[in-house]
């Protein structure tokens, strides 16, 4: 019985020294994130594994070929078509959301696959996640810090800095026409620094 409460002190011991040590290094960081320094954002692992799970996950053909010219800014246009088109406009209709998806990326970026995930639409490319809603999207642990920017496009955006599951990582959230938008890049793909974060948010787009 004794060992029984122990091991229950423990586990509860155990649990206010994580929220300690958060709420710790919550105060000990700074108000306002460098967003003009890297962002190493969270590899994909974790987003893969949960991908896996899911339903409605599709195996399909890259929507971009990748033979598109790159422009100046490194970018190159963007192709849809085929069922990962279909299926993500028809996701997006069921959700009565308005579709955002960016006219220009990084050459090779493809959309890979979609599903709904209770109010969201999750876009899973090749290279970076996009989540979005008809409403706010709520971060699975409360954010440590953030900062307000404003994207090339003239859209508001803020970025947060959310430690959870596989440690530190960056979110850029935008609303853009009635649409919720929350993006990572992968960094172990492309250079996930902030300002790419912020170029490829600035070429998303209504897509009818």
């Amino acid at each position: 019985m004794r060992a029984w409460v122990k091991g229950i002190g423990a586990v509860v011991g155990g649990l206010a020294a994580v929220v300690v040590f958060y709420r710790g290094v919550s105060l000990l960081l700074p108000p306002v994130i460098p967003v003009t320094h890297p962002v190493q954002s969270q590899a994909i692992a974790t987003v893969r594994a949960h991908h896996a799970r899911h339903v409605h996950r599709q195996s399909v053909l890259p929507s971009s070929p990748g033979s598109a010219p790159v422009g100046p800014n490194g970018l190159a246009k963007m192709a849809y078509s085929g069922s990962v088109w279909t299926n993500a406009l028809a996701r997006a209709r069921s959700l009565h959301l308005h579709l955002l998806l960016p006219t220009h990326a990084y050459p090779d970026t493809a959309l890979e696959e979609s599903y709904v995930d209770g109010p969201d639409l999750d876009l899973e490319f090749n290279n970076m996640l996009a989540i979005e809603s008809n409403t706010p999207i709520d971060p699975a642990y409360q954010p440590a810090s953030v900062a307000n920017v404003m994207l090339a496009d003239g859209v508001a955006a803020q970025w947060m800095l959310i430690y959870g599951v596989g440690g530190p990582a960056y979110r850029l959230d935008f609303q853009q026409d009635g649409t919720y938008v929350r993006l990572q890049l992968f960094r172990i793909y492309i250079p996930a620094s902030a300002g790419s974060n912020e170029l490829i948010a600035s070429q998303f787009a209504p897509m009818s």
